[in-house]
Order: C-alpha cells, then structure tokens, then sequence
C-alpha cells in the first residue's frame, strides 16, 4: 500500500513552476504532446499506468468520440480515454 501511495504521490505532484499547466484536453487533435505529469488520486492513475500512459511517453489526441470524449495515440496504440481523465494529464510539446 505504501508504494503504490508513493507512486501516485510522485506523479501527482503539484506543478513547482518548471512544468506545463496544459492539460491534454487543451491540445488541439493531431499535435504530438509529451506527458509530464498525471494529476489525479491513486485509484485513476494506476489504470492509465498500466495502459502505457505513463510520464515522458508521446501522446497525440487523434480524434474524440461521438460523446466528446478522446481517442488518443500513446507510443502508437490507440486507446479512449474520458474526457474527465484526459483533464488531469498535463503535457508539454515535443
């Protein structure tokens, strides 16, 4: 239990003014982001983990959903995320 609260403490770490504050839904569609941190509570950042969305990987929004919701390239697999957790992906451009 401890690490895993370790893990989500260290990429949720509050911006200390040398990170981007552009989340990954403010990237327009096709623009090749880098992730820098994941700002969400340890219960949301462990699935996105294991899907390879983890900091430094590449990230392109291709396009959104019928409901509004991203479909996004992650090292060139494609995955759908809601737009609640694409909020709290903070990306700085390549």
């Amino acid at each position: 239990m401890n690490g895993e609260l370790a893990t989500a403490e260290v990429l949720a770490t509050p911006d200390s003014g040398h990170g981007s504050r552009t989340s990954l839904m403010d990237v327009p569609l096709r623009k090749a982001v880098e992730l820098e941190r994941i700002d969400a509570p340890n219960e949301e950042v462990e699935p996105l983990l294991e899907r390879g969305i983890l900091p430094g990987c590449r990230l392109i929004r291709v396009r959104n959903s019928p409901t509004g919701d991203p479909i996004i390239s992650v090292e060139g697999t494609l995955l759908a995320l809601r737009r609640e957790s694409a909020a709290k992906l903070f990306v700085r451009e390549v």
